[in-house]
């Protein structure tokens, strides 16, 4: 993990969310080069490749998505504009008749509301780059994908809403609401946790039988929750 935390200047002389990209860049490569996440972004991506991708989700989200934001208090996460993820992608599980009921997790979110604040930016970042996937999966699947309710969770929107979570994100520590380093930890913490559980996760088979012995075919690297966090620093 890159060492961001420079004892000769403090955390708030560069943007929270720049110094987030920086301390997160070495697990979000990780995440890129798993199994789950190439054979999404592959040109022979199927339906079954989508749907782990969907189940797999289903249990980071139930995993930690609540208790993050739980965490926060409600003025803070109203400005965020933040709205929970997991119903989507539940949602867009049921329309393949794909039913899921998220297995207990032993996963325990970051608490406080510094860490959890990193813990929401990590999974906030999946919707932006999002988009891009929707986009590569209906030029592969065609109608088979369906509405893709969580990679297109903003719509239209995707930039701006992410553009008002990174600026109210900026603005916390300034503010004296936010420890950055208890952010950055929250982040970086959150991070790995999304990559135990996508390591394990996804097998070119139904999903109902999902083991972690398969590799599946590499396309050109995953490019969804990972490189979204990368790719919405455009602002």
């Amino acid at each position: 993990m890159h060492d961001i935390h420079d004892t000769t200047r403090p955390a708030t002389s560069a943007r929270l969310a720049i110094l987030l990209r920086h301390a997160t860049a070495e697990t979000h490569d990780a995440v890129e080069r798993l199994p789950l996440m190439a054979r999404l972004t592959s040109p022979s991506v199927t339906r079954e490749d989508y749907l782990d991708y969907l189940h797999a989700l289903a249990e980071v989200y139930a995993a930690l998505e609540g208790s993050l934001l739980d965490a926060l208090d409600e003025a803070i996460r109203n400005d965020l504009g933040v709205r929970p993820k997991l119903p989507a992608i539940l949602e867009d599980l049921a329309e393949q008749g794909q039913p899921h009921i998220p297995h207990p997790s032993t996963q325990l979110a970051p608490t406080g509301s510094g860490a959890a604040l990193g813990g929401l930016y990590v999974l906030e970042g999946a919707t932006l780059g999002g988009r891009v996937i929707a986009k590569h999966l209906r030029r592969c699947l065609g109608p088979a994908l369906g509405s893709a309710g969580f990679l297109d969770f903003h719509g239209e929107q995707s930039s701006a809403a992410w553009k008002r979570f990174a600026s109210i994100l900026d603005s916390l520590p300034a503010h004296g609401r936010m420890d950055p380093t208890e952010v950055i930890a929250g982040a970086c913490t959150t991070f790995s946790m999304v990559h135990r559980m996508l390591e394990g996760a996804g097998a070119p088979s139904a999903p109902a039988q999902a083991g972690p012995e398969h590799a599946g075919p590499r396309g050109s690297g995953g490019r969804c929750l990972a490189a979204s966090i990368a790719a919405h620093h455009e602002d």
